[in-house]
């Protein structure tokens, strides 16, 4: 595995808490299905349409019939994708791109982290990774992307830049985590650097193991990246928060609703207008609290490091885990 130093980790770091804001779009949907006097607050986020031609958007013909995990065929489940974007402005990149699936079937949320550094070819003189899709085409672009390289049938997507992801957990009291002890040096590294980017006191942890965090070490936690696996571990932990925020978010009383979705507008685009989320949010909510999923691609064992021109790049075998990825969201 091609290493990066802890220098260049602290750089990434100065760019503050851009890799799990896409968090907060999740929140926001759940919180529309809870009430639709929300309504004033929520149409104040940028609604931008993408093209309804599935040629425009990448989208190619789905198979009709899924493989499950036993190789049995499985009619295909009711399933929407919805593709969250976490935005670093200064790199004009997504430094987060997960596909957020709503099975209508299973009555279950699917979450699957696409690997930032994945290769995909945009051509000659370019970065070819999948989060510059975002630098040269925007969401459409990201969209496009991921339905031409993942085969998916993504037809809308949630933008987030950071800046919000603090105030939405501390909004909903923070998110139980439990922080390994290797975990704490650098979380408290990332939370010095957060606290300096907004002019704020950094509040450091003291111990590990399992404890409430607050927004600004929370997401100190998402941006960990030199410990464990690397940033196939970031993406996990990203995971985590989501999941614990789904918890949290369930367990708000309706009062809060309205200044928390008023907190979060301006850092919003979607293509979504209101109806579909209030259809979408109206879904999650009758889900059972625990039942998320999750998963990581490129998967362990069909994927290897690689640099090109001195740029680092995730190679994957693209039929491998495309097998195992439709598996996961269509067949599970």
């Amino acid at each position: 595995m091609i290493k990066r130093s802890e220098k260049d980790d602290k750089k990434k770091l100065s760019k503050g808490k851009k890799a799990a804001i896409s968090i907060i779009a999740v929140v926001l949907v759940i919180l529309i299905g809870y009430g639709a006097f929300a309504v004033v607050q929520v149409k104040k986020i940028k609604t931008v349409k993408l093209p309804k031609s599935d040629e425009e958007i990448g989208i190619k013909e789905q198979p009709k019939v899924i493989k499950d995990e036993q190789g049995n065929d499985r009619d295909k489940p009711k399933v929407t994708n919805i593709l969250l974007l976490g935005v670093d402005k200064q790199e004009d990149a997504s430094d987060s791109i997960i596909v957020f699936s709503i099975d209508d079937t299973s009555k279950s949320i699917k979450m699957s982290s696409l690997m930032r550094d994945s290769y995909i070819d945009f051509g000659k003189g370019k970065v070819n990774k999948l989060n510059y899709a975002y630098h040269y085409g925007g969401p459409l672009l990201s969209v496009k992307t991921i339905n031409e390289n993942y085969n998916l049938d993504i037809r809308d997507y949630i933008k987030v830049d950071f800046g919000a992801l603090d105030k939405i957990i501390d909004s909903l009291g923070g998110v139980n985590i439990n922080v390994k002890p290797e975990e704490i040096r650098l979380l408290n590294m990332c939370v010095k650097d957060i606290a300096r980017i907004e002019g704020t006191s950094p509040k450091y942890l003291k111990n590990s193991g399992l404890q409430k965090l607050n927004g600004q070490q929370a997401v100190a936690y998402c941006r960990i990246r030199y410990v464990g696996n690397y940033d196939y571990e970031r993406t996990e932990r990203q995971r985590r928060v989501l999941k614990a925020l789904f918890q949290s978010a369930k367990d708000i009383p309706p009062t809060k609703y309205p200044s928390v979705i008023s907190e979060i507008s301006p850092y919003l685009e979607t293509s979504l207008d209101f109806e579909k989320m209030l259809s979408y949010g109206t879904k999650i909510v009758s889900y059972e609290k625990n039942n998320i999923k999750e998963t990581r691609v490129p998967y362990d064992g069909y994927k290897n490091d690689d640099t090109i021109d001195g740029i680092y790049y995730l190679k994957w075998d693209k039929e491998k885990n495309l097998e195992k990825l439709h598996k996961f969201i269509y067949a599970n």
